[in-house]
């Protein structure tokens, strides 16, 4: 443990969170959900900032790839056992273990890297070519969220890690007719890509394995051999 356990009585019923995106185990939570969910013990979140070029995230230790940590940025460290910390991504809140080696101690004249804010879809354009990894936002590769993620905060604006979080917050509904235009965001059963224009989608997709430009047709045909209707939801982010 990096600090020490507190203890909270908690009397009628424990809430239900989404637990990808609140520190929460039968034994250990973070602090600031004191009082909302059962746990043995509570801790409040120590900053730790990544050290290699990225640190991959996982669901459990050694487990399954849910995310990753870039250079500079920062996580809420909770807990280490084993060589694994275990907390969550400060930029958006996301939770899982990383490799304790790859943090280090936050210190006030630490820069976390910035970019200018810039045209979402040219930032994205950057991860063509970048090889399709599920929970990848650009380290050893990238996913179809990470890449609305990535493209969009260069724009200053801040989605949420996965792509059901971004149907839910991002951006406001578009009616079946109108028209598509470069920034838009076209959501699929379990997917989600940026429009470039009004004909061409640009996403990191299983089935090419890498980030492509394509024709939004050719996705919504090869969707709907499996999913009908292929297109969940059209939005637009107003920046």
């Amino acid at each position: 443990m990096t600090a020490p356990p507190r203890s909270f009585s908690l009397s009628g019923h424990s809430a239900t969170f989404d637990l990808r995106r609140h520190a929460a185990r039968a034994d250990l939570a973070d602090v600031a959900l004191a009082g909302k969910t059962f746990a043995q013990h509570y801790a409040q979140a120590v900053p730790r900032t990544c050290v290699p070029e990225f640190a991959t995230m996982y669901d459990k230790p050694g487990g399954i790839q849910t995310s990753e940590l870039l250079i500079g940025e920062r996580f809420g460290l909770l807990d280490i056992s084993g060589g694994w910390a275990w907390g969550y991504s400060i930029h958006d809140h996301y939770v899982g273990y990383v490799s304790a080696d790859a943090l280090t101690t936050v210190h006030e004249a630490d820069a976390l890297p910035t970019v200018p804010h810039s045209d979402p879809v040219e930032s994205a354009r950057a991860f063509l070519g970048m090889r399709y990894v599920w929970g990848g936002r650009g380290g050893a590769g990238i996913d179809c969220s990470g890449l609305v993620q990535r493209g969009f905060a260069a724009a200053g604006v801040a989605a949420p890690r996965d792509s059901d979080m971004q149907l839910d917050e991002l951006g406001n509904h578009l009616d079946d007719k109108a028209a598509l235009q470069r920034g838009d965001l076209v959501f699929f059963p379990g997917h989600v890509g940026i429009m470039v224009d009004g004909e061409h989608l640009l996403h990191a997709t299983r089935h090419h394995g890498k980030t492509v430009i394509e024709p939004l047709v050719d996705v919504v045909t090869r969707v709907a051999n499996d999913h009908r209707p292929a297109i969940v939801a059209r939005k637009r982010i107003c920046q």
